[in-house]
């Protein structure tokens, strides 16, 4: 029996019509709208899975009449864009990554807002890989304490809102993460890391300089549950760092955007040149001390394949495949940091949105052909902020 049929025979002791938009109440008595099922978002992507027997039972409940042959649901009203309080709980689907539908945008109290996240001010360097000191405000340094108390950057990430920095599960619990280091704080505002405040020159000498690197300690480190750091595939390599306090928005940290409107939700990238930057921080490598950047192209996850199946390695949905140019590869960003984009829809100033997250790639890194791996933060929107908070 197919997973529509299966929805359909649970509703199907439901067989009163009603107008959709009509008010509800859910079985967990909060109010709502009844509307279609792949119009609750919580509920949305629940035609492709398989239900455990307690959601199957709360989807049962929560039905209250057909559009047509569509089972509708009680759909309650809530801060985070009208998605039901209580999720639906799945037998996980391997090539589902998170329960999310791509094509419905997504919103959240604890996440900036499009007129406060993603902007920059204009690059000041032009040509290279170098970037300005401004350039990307949301760019931040992992840092993890050794047995003998010093410390030391070995990933990144970007900064999403006021308390929290999205990065790779890797970071947190990777297979070569040394188990005897902790990860202790995020450092935010950063440009080079051999100088406490640095600064730009313009071409009358006039000095533009930053504010001192902001250290701040991590309250809690939180991986995908699904993440196995002993898969050689790394799927649902994502992780989010909640902050000790909240960060004051200044013109050098700011948030980069999370995609949640249906543009960015939507696009594939294949074909387009998405940003990578960072400092070049893994485990094991230290590329350098002042903040790089470079444009790689996106492949099909068909061409990461026919390259990456030689280890046994299979990428799938959640998983974004980019580079393959000589030298210009995630050798130039960090392990857990970002992938960026541009949306600029409506003729609106662009915006930068996190596309990707650093997950893996060849050893050594920068060889023609061979792209690196990245998670699809599109794939995981729903995951973010279901775990987001005050």
């Amino acid at each position: 029996m197919t997973h529509t049929a299966i929805v359909i025979t649970i509703f199907g002791l439901f067989t009163t019509t009603i107008n959709a938009q009509s008010q509800c109440t859910t079985p967990d008595r909060k109010l709502g709208n009844c509307v279609e099922i792949n119009y609750c978002q919580a509920f949305a992507g629940i035609l492709s899975q398989r239900l455990s027997s307690e959601s199957a039972d709360f989807l049962r409940r929560s039905g209250c009449g057909f559009a047509g042959n569509t089972p509708k649901v009680c759909c309650p009203y809530s801060d985070e864009g009208g998605s039901p309080s209580r999720p639906v709980t799945t037998e996980r689907n391997e090539d589902s990554p998170g329960d999310r539908n791509p094509m419905r945008p997504v919103s959240s109290r604890y996440l900036p807002g499009k007129d406060v996240c993603g902007f920059n001010t204009e690059n000041r360097i032009v040509g290279g890989v170098v970037t300005g000191i401004d350039e990307f405000p949301w760019m931040a340094l992992v840092e993890y304490e050794k047995p003998s108390g010093s410390k030391t950057f070995s990933c990144g990430g970007v900064l999403i809102s006021e308390r929290y920095v999205l990065t790779a599960a890797h970071c947190v619990k990777g297979a070569d993460l040394p188990k005897t280091w902790k990860l202790v704080s995020v450092r935010l505002g950063e440009y080079d890391t051999d100088n406490s405040t640095d600064c730009e020159y313009s071409g009358q000498g006039e000095p533009f300089c930053s504010d001192p690197p902001l250290d701040i300690p991590v309250e809690q480190a939180i991986a995908h549950e699904d993440y196995n750091p002993d898969d050689k595939n790394q799927y649902h390599d994502i992780a989010l760092l909640r902050l000790s306090r909240a960060v004051r928005f200044t013109e050098f940290i700011k948030p980069i955007c999370v995609p949640t409107t249906r543009n960015e939700l939507q696009r594939n990238f294949i074909g387009d040149n998405l940003t990578v930057a960072g400092w070049g921080r893994t485990e094991t490598r230290f590329e350098s001390n002042v903040l790089l950047k470079v444009d790689v192209p996106v492949r099909t996850n068909d061409q990461c394949n026919e390259k990456y199946q030689t280890f046994r390695v299979q990428l799938r949905r959640g998983q974004l495949c980019a580079g393959g140019v000589t030298g210009k590869d995630s050798c130039r960003g960090d392990s857990g940091g970002p992938l960026m984009g541009k949306d600029n829809q409506k003729g609106d100033t662009p915006h930068w949105f996190v596309a990707g997250v650093v997950s893996f790639g060849p050893t050594p890194c920068g060889y023609e052909n061979w792209p690196g791996v990245y998670t699809k933060v599109a794939e995981y929107v729903n995951w973010i902020v279901g775990k987001l908070r005050a």
